[in-house]
C-alpha cells in the first residue's frame, strides 16, 4: 500500500472520529440546553479533569492511525460524550449538568447523554480494538522460531 492510500484511510478515519464526536457532542448539549436540571444535580468537575478530558480527546484523535474503522467509530463516540462534559461545564462554572434521574429525584442516579455516549464507545473501543490486535496479532508479537520455522517449511511447498 502506498503512502498516498495510507493517508487517505488515515484521514478518513480521522472524519469519522471528528463527525462522530460533533454530532454526539450537539445532542448531549441540546439534551442538557431543554431539559431542566435541578440544583443538585450538577457534578463539580477540576482543571486536572479538563485536562484529562484534552489528552483523551487528543488520543482518540490518535486512535485513526489503527486500520479499523470500528476503532474510529468507537473513538468518535466516547470523544462525542467528553467533549459534550467538557464543554458543559466550561459553560457551568465547571459544573456538568445531570437532568437525567433514574429513581427518587433526591437520591437516584442523575447522569446525562454524554455519559452513555462515553460507556457505549469505551464498549466499542474494547471490542474492536480486541478484534484488531487478534486479527494482526502475527505483526504485534512476532512468532517464536519454531513457529517461524514450521511456517516456512509448509510455505516452500
Amino acid at each position: 500500500m502506498g503512502a498516498m492510500a495510507l493517508r487517505q484511510q488515515i484521514a478518513e478515519r480521522l472524519f469519522l472520529v471528528s463527525a462522530a464526536a460533533l454530532v454526539l457532542m450537539a445532542a448531549d448539549l441540546s439534551v442538557k440546553a431543554t431539559v431542566p436540571t435541578a440544583p443538585w444535580h450538577f457534578h463539580e468537575r477540576s482543571n486536572a479533569w479538563e485536562a484529562l478530558c484534552v489528552v483523551l480527546l487528543l488520543g482518540a484523535l490518535a486512535l485513526a492511525r489503527i486500520p479499523s474503522r470500528a476503532v474510529a467509530i468507537g473513538a468518535g463516540v466516547m470523544s462525542g460524550g467528553v467533549a459534550g462534559n467538557l464543554f458543559s461545564a466550561r459553560a457551568n462554572d465547571n459544573r456538568v449538568p445531570n437532568p437525567l434521574v433514574l429513581g427518587d429525584p433526591l437520591t437516584g442516579i442523575a447522569f446525562n447523554v454524554a455519559d452513555v455516549f462515553i460507556l457505549a464507545g469505551n464498549l466499542i473501543l474494547m471490542i474492536s480494538l480486541m478484534v484488531v490486535t487478534i486479527r494482526h496479532r502475527d505483526r504485534l508479537i512476532p512468532p517464536r522460531r519454531w513457529k517461524a520455522a514450521v511456517r516456512r517449511r509448509f510455505d516452500s511447498r
